[in-house]
């Protein structure tokens, strides 16, 4: 009986670590195509305590990465978020981080100690996260010039990878006096 008993045991822990292993490397993979290109609305507190909304920024590619400053992840990919931002400085691109579901004190606290100067939205009651189908963090979307969402990310993500750039590189729209080669 005993030995039943813990080759039941080995057996769903095993099973156990599989499925965290399939989830983890099904998540952050990379960006995966939003079909139909959902047409996304989003109006939040910003740290100063303005309302943004998604609207202020049509006409650029935007990343909206929703996360927390107890996810580790989030924590982790915010500095290739930073240089991301960095690289396409000067061009039509935004990036929108939205805290979720935390105090603002500590939110500006967090967002201070990473050095992010992108705008911080404050999703205080989680609301956003979950109208926009959340269920990981960090989640982020990036949304074409017109404001649809193209592309989704589920879990961390390395933002300034050489692929990655090149993707949100073929969504932006022609800067006046920028070739199409030097897009």
């Amino acid at each position: 009986m005993y030995r039943n008993v813990m080759q039941i045991i080995r057996t769903l822990l095993s099973l156990a670590l599989a499925v965290v292993l399939v989830a983890h490397t099904a998540l952050g993979e990379g960006l995966t195509a939003v079909p139909d290109g959902l047409q996304a609305e989003l109006s939040l507190p910003d740290l100063h305590g303005e309302q943004r909304s998604l609207v202020e920024f049509r006409g650029q590619v935007v990343l909206l990465s929703f996360w927390a400053s107890w996810c580790t992840p989030c924590i982790q990919e915010m500095p290739s978020i930073q240089r991301l931002q960095q690289r396409l400085h000067g061009r039509p691109f935004a990036v929108l981080g939205v805290n979720v579901g935390e105090r603002e004190r500590r939110v500006q606290t967090v967002a201070r100690q990473l050095g992010l100067d992108f705008p911080v939205l404050l999703d205080r009651d989680s609301s956003e996260f979950k109208r926009w189908g959340g269920e990981v963090l960090p989640t982020s979307y990036v949304l074409d010039s017109a404001g649809a969402a193209r592309f989704v990310a589920l879990g961390p993500l390395d933002w300034d990878a050489a692929d990655v750039v090149d993707t949100l590189k073929a969504l932006l729209p022609p800067s006046p006096g920028v070739r199409a080669a030097q897009r």
